[in-house]
């Protein structure tokens, strides 16, 4: 027993001074296990499951698949809502709520806010479903599908990766929304025009500009889905989840609880979950690199 107490205490001990490189390795091995379990369980076996399930039957309207999928696409959009791209979006809300008096004028004001936002992410997941039937058309060979979604899935891994790394310090990933300038803002004796200007903003500027990994793991899932409807719904679920937190917390300031307060919470909450979110980020990225750039890649050379 004392034998066990002590090798217990040692590993105990090696994980607290292993920092954020610990749960980094560990993250990457789950990941690395999970896709090869997933292999073993034949999921790359059928030529028409190359891209994990998601072309064809998975983005019919009777099958639960698109369900879930659309609910993944919410909440992905939901975490934005504590990160540089997303934060700004409860700042914008007091001043479109406090513009006018009145809850059928504010849900109106929100709701405005909420269709600017989606409306361009929606128009993304249009345009990638037709990208990606196009490519996948003209991909005639098993060959040629194999290698598309090597290259697809392997990419996004490797910005998981990437991303992974850049929060151990490694290096520092630029974040495009800081470089993003919206059009000029109309007045507030403009509500409406104002809204919609704001929303607009949060979504084609701010929210097509994330750099968060998951919101590039979501867009090659659209585009391999192949499906311009099911793009344009995921995509504009999306959009709805990174700003619908938004309402409730701007009501809140407008009500009169301090921005501060709540902006310091918002980051707590972040700071103490980012360990999770890192690890989901990493083993996901480790799970498509061993899956499609280890294993598929192999039987693509060896065809």
């Amino acid at each position: 027993m004392t034998i066990f107490t002590a090798l217990g205490r040692r590993s105990a001990s090696l994980w607290t001074h292993s920092g954020k490189t610990g749960p980094f390795l560990l993250a990457l091995t789950i990941g690395g296990l999970l896709a090869v379990i997933s292999w073993q369980a034949g999921i790359l076996d059928d030529s028409t499951n190359l891209f994990g399930g998601i072309a064809g039957n998975a983005t019919s309207a009777n099958n639960p698949g698109i369900v879930v999928a659309i609910g993944a696409a919410l909440i992905i959009g939901a975490t934005m809502i504590v990160l540089p791209c997303g934060m700004p979006a409860v700042f914008v809300m007091p001043t479109i709520l406090g513009s006018r008096q009145g809850p059928v004028q504010r849900s109106g004001l929100s709701a405005v806010f909420l269709m600017a936002s989606v409306v361009p992410l929606a128009a993304v997941g249009l345009g990638l479903g037709f990208a990606g039937n196009a490519v996948l058309s003209a991909l005639d060979s098993t060959s040629a599908k194999m290698g598309f979604a090597v290259i697809l899935y392997s990419a996004i891994g490797l910005i998981a990766i990437a991303y992974a790394l850049s929060e151990l310090g490694l290096f520092r990933i630029g974040n495009p929304a800081g470089m993003i300038r919206g059009p000029g803002m109309p007045g507030t004796d403009q509500p409406y025009r104002r809204a919609a200007v704001l929303g607009s903003t949060m979504g084609a500027g701010m929210g097509i500009g994330c750099p968060m990994p998951t919101y590039y793991i979501l867009l090659g899932w659209v585009a391999a889905a192949a499906n311009p409807l099911y793009g344009a719904i995921v995509m504009g679920a999306y959009g709805l989840g990174r700003v619908l937190p938004a309402i409730p917390i701007g009501a809140l300031i407008v009500a009169g609880t301090e921005g501060r307060a709540i902006s310091r919470g918002m980051i707590s909450f972040r700071e103490k979950t980012s360990g999770v979110s890192n690890g989901l980020v990493t083993a996901t990225g480790a799970y498509l690199i061993v899956l499609f750039g280890g294993v598929l890649l192999y039987r693509w050379i060896t065809l």
